[in-house]
């Protein structure tokens, strides 16, 4: 059997013979001629991490971005300015604001050496009855990511049916030359965002695709006993092995190795097999999901968070609450 690491279109086939460390290289090899014109890495929805200059941009749970030191895990700055960061280029922050007053889509330039002043910003009509909410309603979902390309920022949206509301669609009528439906109850289209004029330009319906959210990618099996992921930048690599049952809360033993040198930076153990990460310094960063865990007589509820370990000792060194944007409220009949 062979081991495939994806990155978009193109494979690379590793046999399963081949050591961690001459993996970590080939690894190295494949993401160093990959085309990065972005800077950093995007870790989940609204996760953008530079892990080279140790920041990350996340949504605060308030309300608005915020930069967070990923050694120390303090706020350097907050900006009312937009809500989901996007993309990193040329010390900008690219990210989505809340929608103008008829929905629009607002894509706004912050100014990163100004702590996050906005330096552009720039609004696309949505089709009728679609509004670029940020987070996820009763009645729809809608999605954004962001690319580099030779002409600036490609946006990419996509708007989809809340499956609880199978009988309800969303209108077309009046869809503009940007949009184009991809399947019942789903629209999507694309957009390039200049980030020093602010113009936002629709493209045709024909080159509208909205990429995954990032993921982890699996360099190894489903089935094989020690499963290998890259970083979201491609820098390292995490080899996941279960080494325990689910009672004690962390089943599974997480090795960071550097992709360049095939060398360990330590060892963590987890409650989840996996889950997309980057490393800056001495800190594993991953973005952790809800859950409840208990504690003696009490149940003790976890937001959706950001969570930085310590690679030598394995312990976590803090965390920090993120928005979460998926809707988690009661669905009407």
């Amino acid at each position: 059997m062979q081991i495939n690491a994806l990155k978009g279109d193109r494979k690379m086939s590793i046999r399963p013979r081949l050591s961690r460390s001459l993996l970590c290289g080939l690894l190295a090899t494949f993401f160093a001629t990959a085309a990065f014109a972005v800077q950093g890495a995007v870790l989940s929805d609204g996760v953008v991490v530079d892990a080279v200059h140790s920041i990350a941009y996340v949504m605060h749970p308030n309300g608005g971005v915020q930069a967070v030191d990923l050694e120390k895990g303090v706020a350097l700055w907050r900006s009312t300015a937009a809500e989901r960061p996007l993309a990193l280029a040329g010390g900008l922050l690219v990210a989505q604001a809340r929608p103008g007053e008829h929905g629009e889509l607002r894509i706004v330039a912050l100014d990163l050496r100004k702590s996050g002043a906005a330096s552009s910003e720039a609004d696309l009509p949505m089709p009728s009855g679609v509004r670029a909410e940020v987070a996820e309603t009763v009645e729809q979902a809608f999605r954004v990511t962001a690319s580099a390309s030779s002409q600036g920022i490609l946006v990419a949206w996509e708007t989809q049916e809340m499956p609880s509301l199978p009988g309800r669609r969303i209108a077309r009528l009046g869809a503009t030359k940007s949009a184009a439906v991809a399947e019942p109850g789903t629209l999507q289209g694309t957009a390039m965002f200049d980030l020093h004029t602010g113009r936002l330009l629709p493209m045709k319906a024909a080159g509208a695709q909205i990429a995954a959210w990032p993921v982890v990618a699996s360099l190894s099996s489903p089935a094989a006993a020690e499963r290998l992921f890259a970083s979201a930048d491609g820098r390292h690599v995490l080899a996941s092995r279960r080494v325990g049952d689910d009672r004690s809360g962390a089943p599974y033993r997480w090795t960071i190795s550097d992709a360049a040198s095939g060398a360990v930076l330590g060892t963590v153990r987890a409650g989840t097999s996996m889950s997309p990460f980057a490393v800056a310094g001495t800190r594993l960063v991953y973005v952790a999901q809800p859950a409840t865990r208990r504690e003696g007589s009490k149940w003790i509820e976890e937001p959706l968070r950001l969570r930085a370990v310590d690679l030598a000792t394995g312990r976590e060194v803090w965390t920090r609450e993120i928005r979460d944007t998926a809707f988690r409220g009661p669905s009407p009949l």
